[in-house]
């Protein structure tokens, strides 16, 4: 079986970076790049929000940049949940893991699927299906993202696949 198309993408963020910009913003900071769930992906504010910020910029990468309309809320973590028909996605991302931890010496222990929506969903499945998402598609995007950190460097790494149109249930 072959695999269907894919994008990938990888993203190095400076934490010290972000939390200066929460510190200049404040809240609105974090509101503006991260859904609440993913406020938690550490108990350190300024962690979770620069994990979230690594995350949706390797998922920016893998769409092709920011289209017209462009949201951080166009990604939305659903946690680890699983995706169905996709089981060839997760070891293809697995494999592309140790050579980006060899190369910035950060273990990516850390992992999580997103809904990719709006304009990014509509620019991805283009890229995809090489062709217009038109909205009566029976397809949607979804992301693999993995990441970690050391000191105040994250790294992150996202694949970015099609899915028969709910298929994929976050909670």
């Amino acid at each position: 079986m072959t695999a269907p198309p894919m994008l990938f993408g990888v993203d190095v963020v400076d934490v010290a970076r972000v939390t200066r910009a929460m510190s200049y913003s404040g809240p609105a900071y974090t509101r503006h790049v991260a859904s609440p769930a993913e406020r938690d992906l550490h108990a350190d504010p300024g962690l979770a929000t620069a994990a979230a910020v690594a995350v949706k910029e390797c998922l920016v990468k893998a769409v092709g940049g920011r289209p017209r309309g462009f949201s951080w809320h166009d990604f939305e973590a659903c946690g680890e949940v699983p995706l169905p028909g996709a089981e060839w996605a997760d070891p293809l991302l697995a494999a592309a893991v140790p050579e980006v931890e060899a190369a910035t010496r950060v273990s990516m222990t850390e992992r999580c699927v997103y809904s990719v929506l709006g304009a990014s969903g509509s620019a991805a499945l283009a890229r995809l299906t090489e062709r217009s998402a038109a909205p009566g598609d029976s397809a949607t995007v979804v992301g693999m993202a993995r990441w970690g950190f050391r000191g105040d460097l994250i790294v992150a790494l996202a694949i970015l696949i099609t899915m028969p149109r709910g298929a994929l249930r976050c909670p």
